[in-house]
């Protein structure tokens, strides 16, 4: 049986490589935690200026390699969703 949706040009716009990424990201963090020692500390200085004001904290490190892959996720996600809104909208135009 073949698809009758039209095969889209834009490799970004496919549902499948978005998941395989988003799993590959998955992943990376949990091996990122589960190497990472959770007693890992990095001292951040405090500031106190007229705008912005914060003491002095230890932030777990363990914590640092999650934010940047749930940032990528966040970047794979949107580019997903706009390859598929442009798609859509060239679909309209055709018809």
């Amino acid at each position: 049986m073949s698809d009758s949706r039209p095969k889209s040009l834009d490799p970004t716009a496919s549902q499948g490589r978005m998941l395989a990424a988003l799993a590959g990201l998955v992943v990376l963090g949990v091996l990122a935690w589960f190497t990472i020692d959770p007693a890992a500390v990095i001292h951040v200085h405090g500031l106190n200026n007229r705008y912005v004001g914060f003491e002095d904290r230890e932030v777990p490190v363990r914590w640092l390699p999650i934010l940047f892959l749930g940032l990528f996720g966040l970047r794979i996600v949107s580019a997903n969703r706009r390859a598929r809104f442009q798609q859509s909208k060239r679909a309209e135009r055709l018809m």
